[in-house]
């Protein structure tokens, strides 16, 4: 297997190389899209500065810790939507039958879909969530160690790998319904309106859904709150709350393995 590895890394780089090429032929459009998505997510950022301007506190937290814990969760979902963030079409894409072109290739469908097109608005994610994440952490109530920074690059790839989990579940789930995307909204929504914030705040029984069924805590709030030293706010074991990066590591896996399990019973619409 780890024979393959190299091959399937260099065939992603080769055909996501090709799709930004295509997209960098409209040099306006670049710019443009580019700086659409640093406002889209910096609307966020700035209501976040407006409702602690009015309150102070939110559950206890101060605006360094939030902005610090919404700073990661903007990284971790600039480190899924820039690789795989070509995942949101694949309801288009069954329904359209271009799938049906994947089955034929000697490429792996899931890495056709992740190469499908390189959306632009997803660098100026990128650009937001890194710089967000160095400004806030450097104002964080945080004693960086070497450990701590290298504990805070896992966390970060950790929530990645939990919005990409949720996202491959979904392309499993498009083979059956067609269309998920009401399902796709209603996540990515639900992830960037309230996982950037303390979700002990929603009370107990909300915070254990969003640990279990729809597993945002995992994408910032947890693993912020090692760095943070506030652990004893969040009612699950201590060494749980540690390993929260490894969960996304599972996420994905779970959701990729009921990806290829979905993928028999894609039926094409023959168009």
């Amino acid at each position: 297997m780890a024979d393959h590895v190299p091959s399937w890394f260099r065939q992603y780089v080769i055909l996501e190389r090709a799709a930004l090429r295509a997209q960098l032929q409209y040099r306006v459009n670049f710019w443009t899209t580019l700086m659409g998505g640093v406002a889209y997510q910096g609307t966020q950022l700035l209501f976040l500065g407006v409702l602690l301007s009015k309150f102070g506190v939110i559950a206890g937290w101060g605006f360094p810790e939030i902005a610090f814990v919404f700073s990661m969760r903007l990284a971790s979902h600039a480190l899924y939507v820039v690789p795989f963030g070509s995942l949101m079409m694949t309801d288009f894409i069954v329904r359209e039958g271009d799938f049906d072109r994947y089955l034929l290739r000697p490429v792996s469908p899931f890495l056709q879909l992740l190469t499908r097109e390189f959306r632009l608005m997803s660098l100026g994610d990128g650009v937001l969530g890194i710089g967000a994440l160095i400004i806030f952490g450097l104002h964080a109530p945080v004693d960086w160690t070497a450990p701590k920074l290298g504990y805070l690059i896992v966390a970060v790839i950790g929530g990645s790998l939990v919005e990409t989990g949720i996202q491959t579940f979904f392309c499993g789930l498009s083979f059956l319904a067609t269309s998920t995307f009401s399902l796709r909204i209603f996540a990515d929504d639900s992830i960037t309106r309230f996982s950037g914030y303390p979700l002990t705040m929603f009370g107990r029984g909300v915070f254990y859904g969003f640990c279990t069924a729809f597993p945002m805590a995992f994408i910032a709030f947890l693993p912020a709150t090692v760095l943070l030293g506030r652990t004893s706010d969040v009612p699950l074991p201590t060494w749980l709350t540690f390993a929260s990066p490894v969960v996304g590591l599972a996420v994905f896996a779970l959701g990729y393995a009921f990806f290829i399990r979905m993928l028999p019973t894609y039926t094409s619409p023959g168009t």
